[in-house]
């Protein structure tokens, strides 16, 4: 009876182990920086409501000859995307001059940002655990 418990016992632990989300991590390279200046915020969403809105994690790079990289660790498998702009004068947010950017940034998979910001379904990519190396040219 008590190794009838001690098996099932372990069944439960291992049902429990095998339900949760595969993890994995975003390993990004961003370039196209003029300078050294400033840093680099990032964005990694989880969501198209949020995008550009509310990100799911967020990091800042410190630039050196003019490339940045950040590294998302422990995140769940899923659909993400990733913004970056560089903050020339570490004031944390984009500047702006007549709506338009004035610091350089970029999206994952390079979107395009034609007539507005990039759109979720550009920069979206599939994160399958493992190791996801991923690289940002910013304009």
């Amino acid at each position: 009876m008590k190794c009838l418990l001690t098996i099932l016992g372990i069944f439960w632990l291992t049902l429990g182990t095998a339900q949760t989300a595969a993890m994995g991590t975003i390993e990004l390279e961003i370039t196209g920086m003029e300078n050294d200046e400033g840093q680099m915020l990032v964005g990694l969403y989880n969501t198209e409501e949020g995008w550009l809105l509310k990100p799911f994690k967020g990091a800042f790079g410190k630039i050196a000859n003019g490339v940045t990289t950040v590294i998302f660790r422990d995140i769940p498998e899923g659909v993400y995307a990733i913004s970056v702009f560089h903050d020339k004068d570490n004031d944390g947010k984009l500047n702006r001059l007549f709506g338009l950017p004035t610091e350089r940034f970029g999206a994952s998979n390079n979107a395009p940002s034609r007539f507005g910001p990039p759109k979720w379904r550009d920069a979206k990519f599939q994160l399958l655990g493992g190791t996801l190396k991923h690289s940002i040219q910013i304009h």
